[in-house]
């Protein structure tokens, strides 16, 4: 797709600095720049590598700098830089249907245009709301609700009674909604504790691959609207995420904590059950958070 600044410059609310007629067709990164491409640079340094490059031209922030490159300025080159990788590598088209080789089960309800790809199991009562795109080989279980405009990629299993937003992302191998691990320790063995319960998603979350997220031993267990969480975490069960979390890779949070809003949890955070954690916390990399208690 090739594209002139000036309609780059449009399209991303920036202005240009110098030939606004010149045609761009990819974006680069900084640190393996391709001839003719628009480079995102930050900093004297990078915007100096740039400038050295075969870049056609160069997308910044704010500020007088004077340049031989051909500018893009804009007030947050990042948000920028995220509406162009949309604009010159936009998301494969599906086309709505049903795979021959799908298993519905009795009163699934199907939205409009939505997507149902080779080997998805759906079981009776499921809802899957407009639009949605069930990839290949995934399971939903009985009396599952799917919003609208929701994407499921491969492999990914979701149990009995759980409950999907609208606008929500799940990624390859993903298990949702199975049992708790609950056990109590009774004449000399392992008690399982049942688990009732389901998981709730709110709309507009994010869940990266090989997640786990249990369902309650009664009720939910809630993730909140906006939460963007990172392969390979473990969620246990009646956890309640506030809105807009960020969880990342490794992280383990034990069974009924709960979380305000805009909680981050970098890679390889240990939670403690029946924690409760306020909002805008920040836990970096290999914390540990005790019980209450302690």
């Amino acid at each position: 797709m090739n594209s002139s600044l000036r309609d780059i410059a449009n399209l991303v609310q920036g202005i240009v600095i110098g030939n606004d007629v010149i045609t761009v067709s990819t974006l680069s990164p900084i640190d393996n720049i391709l001839p003719g491409a628009l480079v995102f640079a930050e900093g004297e340094e990078n915007i100096k590598l740039a400038e050295n490059s075969e870049a056609a031209a160069i997308l910044i922030g704010q500020g007088t700098i004077d340049s031989p490159k051909p500018l893009i300025q804009v007030k947050n080159p990042f948000k920028a830089f995220i509406t162009l990788l949309n604009h010159f590598y936009p998301p494969k088209k599906i086309t709505p249907g049903i795979h021959p080789t799908a298993v519905i089960g009795e009163e699934v309800q199907l939205g409009d245009q939505v997507y149902i790809g080779p080997f998805v199991v759906i079981e009776s009562g499921s809802i899957i709301g407009n639009h949605s795109v069930l990839k290949s080989h995934i399971h939903i279980g009985h009396n599952v609700v799917i919003g609208d405009n929701t994407i499921i990629h491969p492999q990914v299993t979701v149990y009995d009674n759980c409950r999907i937003g609208s606008n929500v992302t799940i990624h390859a191998s993903t298990v949702i909604g199975s049992d708790g691990f609950g056990y109590t320790f009774v004449d000399g063995q392992h008690l399982k504790v049942p688990h009732s319960g389901y998981v709730v998603i709110e709309n507009d979350v994010e869940i990266g691959a090989n997640t786990a997220i249990d369902k309650a031993t009664l009720g939910a267990t809630v993730i909140g609207e906006g939460t963007k969480i990172d392969n390979l975490v473990q969620i246990a069960h009646s956890v309640k995420l506030g809105k807009h979390n960020i969880i990342c890779a490794f992280t383990g949070i034990a069974g009924s904590t709960t979380t305000g809003n805009n909680v981050i949890f970098a890679a390889n955070v240990g939670v403690s059950d029946h924690v409760h954690i306020e909002d805008e916390v920040i836990l970096g990399a290999r914390t540990g958070v005790p019980p209450t208690n302690t």
